[in-house]
């Protein structure tokens, strides 16, 4: 689908994909403009057409690449023989502040890309980290020591949960322009909240 894009030398491919992370990083979806993202790439704007279909299209490639660089680094890095499940999820959460301060703007991106608001867009990326999360949470959580639990706790019905809010923090915290810092903090109070619902007396 990006077979003209891929015949671009290395150098050119980077610029076009650091210009793009960086001005749909800046703005929305609706209001980021080609134009500024030609010309941060050096680039004509026609040129930039040759390579993607339409600005949507340029979107959801920089969406794709900058997650399977995420999920890379994660196989690279990840330790999945963890067998506490709040230990993994302080892990993950603590390995998404290492991806944003090397991938400060790969990451802004990603996260205002998870939160845009057009339908057809929101679609996309929707379709997009349902693959990857449910990919992600069986190779996170295959091992976990599910003896740690209360009798009867819905281990599904928890990671929806804690997802949900998880990205309730992140939502709240781009739209108020939160520090990273205070997200942080307020995900490992989630998290002992639900450690303290969840976990046997005796694992806490």
């Amino acid at each position: 689908m990006y077979h003209v894009f891929y015949k671009l030398d290395q150098e050119k491919q980077n610029r076009i994909i650091n210009a793009g992370t960086n001005i749909f990083s800046l703005n929305d979806y609706k209001h980021a403009s080609t134009d500024d993202i030609a010309s941060e790439a050096k680039i004509a704007k026609g040129s930039l057409f040759q390579y993607f279909k339409n600005k949507k299209s340029l979107f959801i490639f920089l969406y794709e690449y900058a997650m399977k660089i995420f999920e890379k680094k994660v196989y690279e890095k990840f330790n999945f023989d963890e067998k506490d499940y709040f230990k993994m999820l302080r892990q993950s959460l603590n390995f998404t502040m290492v991806l944003l301060e090397k991938y400060p703007y790969m990451y802004k991106f990603v996260i205002k890309a998870s939160c845009e608001k057009m339908p057809e867009i929101a679609h996309s990326m929707k379709e997009i980290n349902d693959k990857i999360e449910e990919k992600m949470y069986k190779q996170m959580f295959k091992k976990i020591d599910l003896n740690k639990f209360k009798d009867g706790t819905d281990i599904e019905k928890l990671n929806k949960m804690i997802a949900w809010c998880s990205e309730g923090i992140w939502n709240e915290g781009v739209k108020n322009h939160s520090s990273m810092s205070e997200m942080y903090e307020q995900a490992l109070d989630i998290y002992d909240f639900y450690k303290n619902a969840v976990y046997k007396e005796e694992f806490l």
